[in-house]
């Protein structure tokens, strides 16, 4: 469950806020509940580590930045946004809970006092809870019930998958989009949208993993039958990859991101040591000296951090609840699932079939590639049009699904105190 507020939607806008860029999308709905991307804008970011926001004036101008470009582009004033939120402080758990009907017909506020039940036995003063998902459903001694509304029972329970996080992170998001005049209608973890963002076909219908690397975070996503029922963060991605070449080459960030995406991969071979390469070793304002290597010498640097990254991903997965075996499958995406060979060495490194993933059935907007970099807005468009289409949430007004009270009182806390 996200925040949202129900309303027919015509347009959507999303602005993914990671450790190395922000990026906004902007998308128009069609009446069959397609969407059409109309505007894309982007910005380097330097004021969120780890998912976190670390300097609130940094992470304003970014996302003030990537808005105006998105606007600029979809030719549209936005005011309302969805928004996402990683890193270490948000937490998955599965709840299992029951309710007694007494013989008589499921009603929608028999499902709702279900979910609140569950979400009492996790709430604290310190987080709040921003995706409940319903994992399945069980009908007095029926397993396997997808939606029990209608049916007639003296119990039933349910598995949700509640997904919470620190209070003080998200005001903090809040705070930064309301200096930008944008009005938070929607919080979204990352590791759920990246993986709606890639798991569309029938064959994802079985127990899925889905690792989006990003720029300093890596996020797991664990789907049950297609569902979301769990995620996992690494404080490790992409960046560090690149600060470990700019360390090991003395050159700098830019260039060792370069160097990285034209000439690196995941692991050293035979081949790479007659591959040569120039690297600028020594920068100056007027003169730049370049050193001839070999493409083996710059995988010998990145293969370490990958293996590092690989069996953190190996150890979450095992320590999960869900334990190796749960999925024979694992599909990659993000900005940093691109570096050649990466597929492979994870194959070989998690003992999975891997597949890779990325945006690329959206082509070019206004220039600007959608690639696996913007998995996560991607997913987050299409959140908020499931949840929108979910008959279920349609039928209840103003409860269970709905918990607006908490943005509500922010939003009033930044109007009173800003």
């Amino acid at each position: 469950m996200s925040y949202q507020i129900r309303m027919k939607i015509k347009t959507i806008t999303v602005i993914d806020i990671g450790s190395t860029k922000v990026c906004c999308c902007i998308s128009n709905v069609s009446d069959d509940g397609k969407f059409n991307i109309v505007g894309v804008g982007h910005c380097a970011c330097f004021g969120v580590k780890s998912g976190i926001i670390v300097d609130m004036g940094l992470t304003e101008k970014c996302i003030a930045t990537a808005v105006e470009s998105a606007e600029k582009m979809a030719d549209y004033r936005v005011k309302s946004v969805y928004v996402n939120i990683s890193g270490k402080n948000v937490q998955s758990k599965i709840v299992n809970s029951s309710v007694n009907v007494g013989g008589r017909i499921i009603q929608y506020e028999d499902v709702m006092h279900l979910f609140s039940v569950c979400e009492e036995k996790v709430e604290n003063d310190n987080e709040e809870i921003i995706h409940s998902v319903p994992i399945v459903y069980a009908v007095d001694s029926i397993l396997g019930i997808k939606n029990p509304v209608g049916m007639i029972a003296d119990s039933f329970s349910g598995s949700i998958d509640l997904v919470s996080v620190s209070r003080t992170q998200i005001q903090n998001i809040f705070v930064c989009l309301s200096r930008c005049h944008l009005n938070p209608i929607g919080v979204i973890a990352s590791g759920y949208a990246s993986g709606l963002s890639v798991l569309d076909d029938e064959e994802d219908q079985d127990n899925q993993i889905v690792i989006d690397f990003g720029g300093e975070t890596t996020s797991i996503a664990f789907f049950y039958n297609g569902i979301f029922c769990g995620t996992e963060f690494i404080p490790l991605g992409g960046k560090n990859i690149t600060r470990d070449i700019a360390q090991g080459l003395n050159i700098s960030m830019a260039n060792a991101e370069r160097i990285k995406t034209l000439h690196g991969a995941a692991f050293a071979s035979k081949d790479d040591q007659r591959d040569m390469i120039f690297v600028p070793v020594m920068e100056d304002s007027d003169v730049i000296d370049l050193q001839q290597i070999s493409k083996s010498t710059l995988n010998q640097i990145i293969q370490p951090r990958v293996e590092e990254i690989l069996a953190e991903i190996k150890k979450k997965i095992a320590e999960s609840v869900f334990k190796n075996d749960f999925s024979k499958t694992v599909t990659i995406t993000g900005g940093g699932s691109q570096l050649t060979g990466l597929r492979d060495f994870a194959a070989e490194k998690l003992n999975k079939k891997v597949k890779l993933k990325n945006m690329n059935q959206y082509g070019q907007i206004g220039g600007i590639t959608i690639g696996s970099d913007f998995s996560v807005a991607i997913g987050m468009i299409k959140l908020a049009l499931l949840e929108e289409n979910n008959s279920l949430k349609k039928e209840i007004p103003e409860s269970g699904y709905q918990k607006l009270n908490f943005i509500k009182k922010i939003l009033l806390w930044i109007e009173n105190n800003l």
